[in-house]
Order: C-alpha cells, then sequence, then structure tokens
C-alpha cells in the first residue's frame, strides 16, 4: 500500500506507550461487534430493492476492549491489541463505481484541496490517545488508484493519510473487498472503532451536510454543508446485487501487531436478500461478425455481446448475466487444420483459474483476443481465449471442448478467469458455447475474437446464404432468458459473390504405380484425390480399377471383421497405407494410417479397413476406422473399391482436402499385360449429394517382352444320339508370368453342329441379369472351372445360353463362381448357313489363369448335336487365341473324341487261325470275344495298327469240317489307357475250309 494510516499525531504516542506499561485485566484480540448494511435516506431502513442504487452503505465495527487500571484515577476502557490489517469482503453482486465521480490526486489531498465532487462519503474512527476515547470523522475521497489496484479511496486526519483499497475477488466470486493496513505502533494509537460509509449516489444532495469537511486539531470535525457543481453527474456509486434470494453476508476480517498470524473475523447477515428482481431491466444484443465472409473459409470470428448499463440513478441497475449459451451458425465449425503449428492447451491450473496466481499458460494454446468493458474501471480487460484440457496433461478425448477466458488490468490489478465449454452436435458439427456461474459483476461488453490465418480454430459455413447465430442469455434475477440473434450472410468470394447453384464439386485425380509400370510385374499403386476450399465435401468413393490391376489375395492373410471394424488389424493383412489432410485454409491438417486386407464386407467377397488415428496436436479422438467393399465386375473382372468415408469425427467436420491410398505391400499388387491406354474411373459423391465421374489413364510398358504360351486342347465323346446330342469339353492351361489371354475364338467341326431345339430355349437377358437361377432349365447347357492365382480357391458354375433382344443367335455365357466372387465370360454364337458353328469370347478380363476348362455334356438339352459318327474321321477346331499383349495364336486343334472303338481294317483266316487287324483310337488294351474263337487281350501304347491272330476253337474246326465254311461274329472290346469310356465294335470273318 502506497500509504500507511496515520490517524493522530505524535503526542499521542505516550499515552499508546502508557498503556503497553500498565496491568489490565486480560481479553483476546477481536470484534466486539460488527455491522454492514446498504440503507435508504432515513440511515436505518434497510435497502433490499434488487439492482437499486443505496443512499448509502455503512461497516461499522468495535474491537474488544479492556479495563486499563491508572491508579488514582478511574479505570480506562482500551482495545486490547493494535489492529494491523482491516478487510472487508462486500456480498457478491453489491457493486461500487469509482467512475461514478471524479478523482482526487494525491498532490490534492495533501493540500486538503480535492474536489468536492470526488468526494465519496465518510470514515469515522475511535482512536485511544492514552487518557480518551478519541472520534474521528472525515471525508472520503476517490482517488486515483495506484497500478495494481481499481480503486483507493483515501482520507486525512490531522496531517496524516488513511488509504481504503479497492480490490476484486478474483480467486472466489468476483465480490468486491476493500482493505485497510494501519501503522504500527507507536506511529499509529490503538483503533476502538471504525465507521466506512459510501454515498450511493455521491453527488445528490443529501449529501451535502456531510461534504467537505475538515478536521480541526485535537479531535473536532465540522461540516461546511458544501454542494457540488451543477453539472456535475449524479452517476450511481452503489449498486444492489441483481440475485433475489438468500440473505446477504458482509465479512470482516482483522489481525493485529500482538499476534499478526491469527485472523479474527466477524460476519454481518443481513435479514433478507434483495427483492423484486422480476422488475429488472436486461436487453443483451449478440453480433458474430466473421473476418471473412466467404464460404468454407478458415477465418477469424468476432462475438460481441453487450448488456447495455444505466447510469441513470433513477433506473434499477440491469441484471448480471448468470448463464450464456451461444449457439453459432450451422456449417460454422472447428477447423481441424487449428491443431496446425503445434497446438497445446492450457490446464486450470496454468491459467489459475479461482486463485490469484498469475497466469502461465502456453503461447501455443491460444486461441484468439478477449476484451471486457465494464462501468468499474476506465479501461476494458483484454487476454486472451485458451484452448482448455485436462488437468493431467492427457490429450483432450474429445467434446465438449473446453474454452478459457482470461481479461487482465495489469494497471488496475484485476482479472477474470472463466472457463466454458463448446459442445459440437456429432453430426453436424454445429457449436454451442456455454459459459455458466458468470461473475456477478456488470460488462457493458464482452468481446471475443479468434484467430484468423491459416490454424484459424473455425471456418465458415460450405453454404451461401444467411448464417444465424442464437443465444439464451439467462440473467441472475431469475426472469426469462433473453434469445438475441444475429446474422451474417455468406458469400462466394467474401465481395457479395453469389454462390453457383449447386455449389461446386470438381476434384481432381490422379493415379500411378511407384515402380516402373511395367506389364504384369509386381508394383505399388496410388490413387488421389484432391478438394479446394469452396468445393463441396466428398462423401463417398467409387474407385473402378484398371483392367488388369490386381491383388495376389491368397498371399495375404485376411483380417477377421471384429477386428477390422475396430482397426485392430494384425499387422500382416496390412496392404498399404493412407494419407489425407484436413481442414479449411492453406494448411491443412495430415494425418496416415495403414489399410488392411479384410474377408467379405458389406455383402462383398472382400473389403478394407482403414484405420487412421485421430491424433492432431492436442486432441486424439480415437482411431477413425473406414471401411471398404471390394467387388469384381462380373464381365470385365476389375476391381471396384467403394467406401462410405467418415465427414465428421467428435463433432468436428474434416472438411476433407486430400486423399491419397497406396497399396504398396511387396509381391502384391501386379500389372495389367495389356499396354493399351487404359483408365482408372470413379464416381464421388458429396454431402449434398452431388455426384462427379472422374477418369484418369492408366499405362503400362513392355508387354512385347512378356511370353504368350496357353495351351488349348479338346475331346469329345463318340457316344452320341439324336436324344442327347453330342459332348465338348475345352481346357485351356497357362504357365506364370505369361501375358493373359484376351480373346479365344473356336470354330466347331461340321459333325458338332449346334441343337436347334436347345437354342431356342435360351434364357432371356432381362432374367438372366437379375438372377441367371430363374433362367428356363433348358437353358443350362453345361459348366465351366477356373483356377487363377488371383484367389484362394477354383471357381466354377454353369453355362448358360442367353437370348438378347433381336440378336440371331444367343451368347453361351459361362458363370464362374468361387471365394466370394463371380465372373461371366461372355462368348458370342454364331452360325454360318452351312451349319457351322463358331463361338468368340471377345473380351476376356485381363486375369491370369491356371487352367480354365469348358464342359458341354451330352443330355436333353445338349448344346450340341452330331452329324454321322465322330469316329469316322479327324475333328478339327480351328482355333485362334489372342495375349493382352497383342500375340495371336492360330492352330487347328484337334478334337480327342472319346469311345471310338478299333477300326477293322483287314480279316483274314489261314488254316483254323484268323487275322484281324484292327486300328486302335488311343493308348489302351483291346479285348474280343466270339464262338467258336479263342482271344487273347493285347495292349497298345498308342495308337496303332494291330493284327489279332486268333485260332479257332476245337468246336468251331469242328464244324467247319462238317459244312465247309464258318462265319463268325468278331466282336471286339477296347479300354482307352487314360480314365474314359469303354468303347466296341464288331465284324464278321467267314471261314472257308
Amino acid at each position: 500500500m502506497r500509504h500507511s494510516t496515520r490517524i493522530l499525531i505524535s503526542v499521542l504516542v505516550t499515552g499508546a506507550a502508557f498503556i503497553a506499561g500498565t496491568s489490565a485485566a486480560q481479553a483476546a484480540f477481536g470484534v466486539a461487534s460488527f455491522t454492514a448494511n446498504v440503507v435508504q435516506s432515513d440511515g436505518t431502513t434497510l435497502e433490499t430493492q434488487a439492482g437499486s442504487h443505496p443512499f448509502e452503505g455503512y461497516t461499522t465495527f468495535t474491537l474488544n476492549t479492556v479495563n486499563v487500571a491508572v491508579p488514582p484515577a478511574p479505570p480506562l476502557l482500551v482495545p486490547d491489541g493494535n489492529v494491523r490489517n482491516i478487510r472487508v469482503d462486500v456480498p457478491a453482486g453489491l457493486t461500487s463505481n469509482p467512475q461514478a465521480l471524479p478523482q482526487c490526486t494525491d498532490a490534492q489531498l495533501a493540500t486538503l484541496t480535492c474536489p468536492v465532487e470526488s468526494q465519496v462519503g465518510t470514515q469515522a474512527l475511535t482512536v485511544f490517545n492514552g487518557t480518551n476515547d478519541v472520534p474521528i470523522r472525515v471525508p472520503l475521497y476517490n482517488m486515483v488508484p495506484p497500478d495494481g489496484h481499481p480503486a483507493d479511496f483515501a482520507f486525512s486526519a490531522l496531517g496524516s493519510r488513511g488509504d481504503v483499497m479497492g480490490n476484486i475477488r478474483t480467486d472466489g466470486d468476483y465480490g468486491v473487498y476493500y482493505t485497510i493496513h494501519v501503522a504500527a505502533p507507536p506511529a499509529a494509537p490503538p483503533v476502538i472503532s471504525s465507521t466506512l460509509t459510501f454515498w450511493g449516489v455521491p453527488a445528490d444532495a443529501a449529501h451535502d451536510p456531510q461534504r467537505g469537511e475538515t478536521c480541526i486539531p485535537i479531535n473536532v470535525c465540522n461540516g461546511g454543508g458544501l454542494s457540488v457543481s451543477p453539472s456535475t453527474p449524479h452517476t450511481p456509486f452503489l449498486t444492489n446485487p441483481t440475485l433475489c434470494g438468500p440473505p446477504l453476508t458482509t465479512r470482516l476480517t482483522v489481525d493485529s501487531y500482538q499476534d499478526p498470524a491469527t485472523e479474527v473475523t466477524a460476519d454481518s447477515t443481513t435479514p433478507t436478500g434483495t427483492l423484486n428482481c422480476d422488475v429488472l431491466p436486461f436487453s443483451p444484443s449478440i453480433l458474430v461478425t466473421p473476418d471473412s465472409k466467404q464460404s468454407d473459409t478458415a477465418t477469424g470470428v468476432g462475438v460481441d455481446l453487450t448488456v447495455p448499463q444505466s447510469s441513470d440513478p433513477g433506473t434499477l441497475g440491469t441484471a448480471h448475466l448468470k448463464k450464456a449459451v451461444v449457439t453459432l451458425p450451422a456449417g460454422t465449425t472447428i477447423n481441424p487444420a487449428a491443431a496446425g503449428g503445434n497446438l497445446a492447451y492450457c490446464k486450470d491450473a496454468d491459467l489459475g483459474i479461482g486463485t490469484t496466481n498469475p497466469a502461465n499458460c502456453p503461447a501455443l494454446s491460444v486461441l484468439g483476443t478477449v476484451s471486457i468493458a465494464t462501468p468499474l474501471l476506465p479501461t476494458a480487460l483484454t487476454g486472451s481465449i485458451y484452448l482448455g484440457g485436462p488437468a493431467d496433461g492427457s490429450p483432450i478425448k474429445g467434446g465438449p471442448y473446453k474454452i478459457l477466458l482470461d481479461a487482465e488490468s495489469a494497471r488496475y490489478g484485476v482479472s477474470v478467469r472463466l472457463a466454458g465449454t463448446v459442445a459440437a452436435d456429432p453430426d453436424t458439427g454445429q457449436l454451442t458455447a456455454t459459459f455458466d456461474d458468470n461473475p456477478q459483476v456488470p460488462f457493458s461488453l464482452l468481446s471475443l475474437h479468434f484467430n484468423a490465418g491459416a490454424h484459424s480454430p473455425l471456418a465458415n459455413p460450405l453454404v451461401c446464404g444467411a448464417a444465424n447465430t442464437t443465444s439464451t442469455l439467462t440473467p441472475y434475477s431469475g426472469e426469462p432468458a433473453a434469445t438475441p440473434t444475429s446474422t451474417f450472410n455468406v458469400d462466394f468470394d467474401n465481395n457479395l459473390g453469389a454462390c453457383p447453384s449447386p455449389l461446386p464439386f470438381a476434384l481432381t485425380q490422379s493415379t500411378a504405380p511407384q515402380n516402373p509400370s511395367t506389364a504384369g510385374a509386381y508394383s505399388p499403386f496410388v490413387i488421389n484425390f484432391a478438394r479446394a476450399d469452396g468445393q463441396q465435401y466428398l462423401s463417398k468413393v467409387r474407385a473402378v480399377l484398371p483392367p488388369g490391376l490386381l491383388g495376389a489375395i491368397p498371399s495375404v492373410p485376411l483380417c477377421a471383421d471384429a477386428q477390422a471394424s475396430q482397426g485392430t488389424c494384425d499387422a500382416a493383412s496390412k496392404v498399404g497405407d493412407v494419407s489425407i489432410t484436413a481442414g479449411a485454409g492453406s494448411d491443412p491438417y495430415p494425418f496416415t494410417g495403414p489399410v488392411y486386407l479384410t474377408g467379405p464386407y458389406n455383402g462383398a467377397p472382400y473389403g478394407l479397413s482403414i484405420a487412421v488415428p485421430a491424433k492432431a496436436g492436442p486432441f486424439d479422438l480415437g482411431t477413425v476406422v473406414t471401411r471398404a467393399r471390394i467387388d469384381v465386375d462380373q464381365l470385365t473382372g476389375r476391381v471396384i473399391v467403394t467406401s462410405s468415408l467418415p465427414t465428421i469425427v467428435a463433432g468436428i467436420p474434416l472438411r476433407l482436402r486430400t486423399l491419397s491410398i497406396a497399396v504398396n505391400r511387396p509381391n502384391y499388387f501386379f500389372n495389367p499385360t495389356n499396354c493399351g491406354v487404359l483408365s482408372t474411373d470413379t464416381t464421388l459423391t458429396s454431402t449434398l449429394g452431388s455426384t462427379q465421374n472422374l477418369s484418369t489413364p492408366f499405362q503400362v510398358s513392355g508387354c512385347g517382352g512378356l511370353t504368350f504360351k496357353p495351351s488349348f486342347s479338346a475331346s469329345s465323346s463318340a457316344r452320341t444320339s439324336r436324344a442327347n446330342g453330342a459332348s465338348l469339353l475345352v481346357k485351356i492351361t497357362q504357365g506364370a508370368k505369361q501375358s493373359n489371354i484376351h480373346s479365344v475364338f473356336v470354330q466347331l467341326p461340321k459333325q458338332l453342329p449346334s441343337r436347334l431345339t436347345t437354342i431356342q430355349q435360351a434364357c432371356p437377358d432381362t432374367t438372366f441379369n437379375v438372377n441367371p437361377g430363374n433362367c428356363p432349365v433348358g437353358s443350362r447347357v453345361g459348366g465351366a472351372t477356373a483356377v487363377t492365382p488371383v484367389l484362394p480357391g477354383h471357381l466354377s458354375g454353369p453355362a448358360y445360353l442367353v437370348a438378347h433382344g433381336g440378336a440371331a443367335f444367343p451368347d453361351l455365357d459361362l458363370i464362374l463362381d468361387g471365394s466370394g466372387v463371380r465372373v461371366i465370360l461372355v462368348g458370342a454364337i454364331n452360325i454360318s448357313s452351312a451349319g457351322i458353328t463358331t463361338t468368340n469370347f471377345a473380351a476376356l478380363p485381363d486375369v491370369p489363369i491356371s487352367s480354365v476348362s469348358v464342359n458341354l455334356p451330352v443330355g436333353s438339352h445338349s448344346a450340341l448335336t452330331s452329324n454321322g459318327s465322330l469316329c469316322s474321321s479327324t475333328l478339327v477346331m480351328p482355333t485362334t487365341i489372342v495375349g493382352q499383349n497383342g500375340v495371336k495364336i492360330t492352330q487347328k486343334t484337334k478334337i480327342a473324341v472319346a469311345a471310338c472303338p478299333p477300326k477293322v481294317t483287314k480279316r483274314a483266316f489261314r488254316g483254323h487261325t484268323a487275322r484281324i487287324t484292327l486300328k486302335t483310337p488311343a493308348a489302351g488294351r483291346v479285348s474280343g470275344s466270339g464262338a467258336n474263337l479263342k482271344f487273347t487281350k493285347r495292349s497298345v501304347s498308342k495308337a496303332k495298327s494291330l493284327t489279332l491272330v486268333v485260332p479257332l476253337s476245337r468246336a468251331g474246326v469242328a464244324r467247319l469240317n462238317r459244312h465247309g465254311s464258318l462265319k463268325v461274329r468278331v466282336r471286339i472290346g477296347f479300354i482307352p489307357k487314360q480314365k474314359g469310356p469303354t468303347s466296341k465294335t464288331s465284324t464278321t470273318v467267314t471261314i472257308r475250309r
């Protein structure tokens, strides 16, 4: 304190010393009585009207006294100890406004020339001068406060100065308290009692009788009856609380020089609290103004909350604000980019909420600035808005989010530190800020401004038009809350430019292999998307990869669904990485995470689990798991990846700017074997329902260096009939690291024509495309099986004839199912006027195969029939196979016909022995039977001519001798060495003697 209270002249020191040396009846230092009230003009009636300006407020106390024997004089009643510090804490909400009247300077007080308009009340003291109780009553002036104090009220008595310092309980309820420091003895005599009086409206003429008093030496003060200048504003100094309810308590705290460590307290409580809060004015307004009004832009945002305050003594004070709830416009949300720049947060303890400790928040936790203008101070309190966080220093796990306000005035020693919450709607991100239990202190303007720049914590709505802020402001008076609103218009260019309708949705896409793009080689693949501010937000991606760009699924242990949904897949399932940036502005925040391959997901045979840790600056919002389904196009074999992207996490819209997925597992993704210009075709969907189709060229090289040596074979069976037709089995095999097959063209021999009665039963494509299982039974003509290194198991399924509208002939569609994948191979059938059938599989998927077999069996609905015996001549099927690399193989494929019997080329008889010459169809065993003949079985290792020498039996010889000639029917059987049906033939041999 700048000055000690020195009330009496040095002659009183003798009396003080006398007291110290006398014997006295002992009593404890303490407070004998204490009263504090605000009263009406009669000086006794309590002022209970809430928000009113009392005539005056006073605090009066008397300290304990003791009887001191002063023989031969009667005993003296003197205070027990010398008071050192006096503190008076007035009830929260009872405010005093030192700005209500002019100020007196130190020089003026020293010369007793303070302006009469600066008098704010009186100070009355009773002290003991060693022989008598001395009453002193002097004017109390509103002083220019020293640095560190918001108010200083001083008085001068007998040449000495006393200061009543006003301050704010920043470590509690922000109520007002006053302190007086009394000089140590012998500089000051013991104080017996004190009455401090503040005038409610200091310029009121009713206070003139006590205005301008001057003390004459010794102990008498006479009033002067002065008046203030007519131009002096009648501004209220005292205002009652605006909270109605409990009685009000004022606390006195004193200590003594004899025992400075012991504080003595006394309370004065009114019989009732303030009343009639329902008549208090409360008309706040709110104004929200972004620095930029451009849509989807990171921007600074100003929020001004105005509460009009009246300086009219005839008007009740404005109700204090208890709770403020402000909901920003829909679309004005937290900006993820705010986490950039090494954002930190401030703990309550660092800010010193509830203490008088200096604020010590990290500079990187500042979100903006705050300013509070109050009529109680000549200048506004200013400071910072901080991001708040957990007290233990752990990461912020989610909302509601905490913000801290620190408004300081170093000059006046006042600080206001408040904690609020910001709730972000989990579905929309709309922000609602809440500050509750605010100080019962009047303010005229609370201004918040959130930072602008690349790391601005807020961003504007995407959609143009009116952006409406709503609020619910609840006063301490208990009256209904005020609900002021504020509106600004979002435009397209911050220059009143109208937004296009619909908003633009024009993202960019790029793709690239990370290694040299050699055909058929393993090569990581990257797909990138980029979105500029102002574009609609991306919510769904459907990417169709280039034909032939495939993954070796059997090489990856698939992540189970339970782990995939939690993003806890084993590293063995990892196939790539994802990188995203999020947030509006020039520096969106980066996030990365792994990509895992999973089993069936959402009806698709395979899926992806993309696990991105949402860690940004001080935030740890957990792992954001995005699932994707992987389908395979039935006709082209192209891989289709579809995913609905997260657009909001913990109430923070992502405002996705870039998305990059790299499939980079070694020896997993391999390139097409087609070196033509291919493409990655993508359909993007926005949160507003707009779609965008993108296509990025993709091309590999080196196709000419790929080998192409597929093996193609065909077989049939001689067992044909009118009822069951004929059969055909085609097989293709291929080694690894070759060009994949692009097309297969075959021409059937005339001996194997199409069966027209079956063609007429072809399934309509309208039925087939919906569900092949609903096709007529007669349209199912066979089946197919395939093995590919791309999938862990084989694929198999039926073969259908499918009719397409007015087409002359149906297609042969092969359905291959396996490992959850379905592929349909389409062969176009044509029948020439000569009855020759051709089938052209013109666009096979660029997929490696180990083997493919197509079986068209005999049966009541066989695809083929026969013209005569299939064994009578060699069957040749002209075949053209074209690789994806353009290499063409043309061959005349011989159709091996099973169940053809051996062909008898010569027969003769000499002596008693028959000679039969056969041509066997293949390797196998020949056997025979016939009356009067003795056969032996013979084996042949390959198709060849074979002569059977068959002796006649004794009975046959006897019969030949008897008749002179003998016809013998010989039946010959052939069992092929490979698995297949037994074929038989017969011949007649005439034997003559």
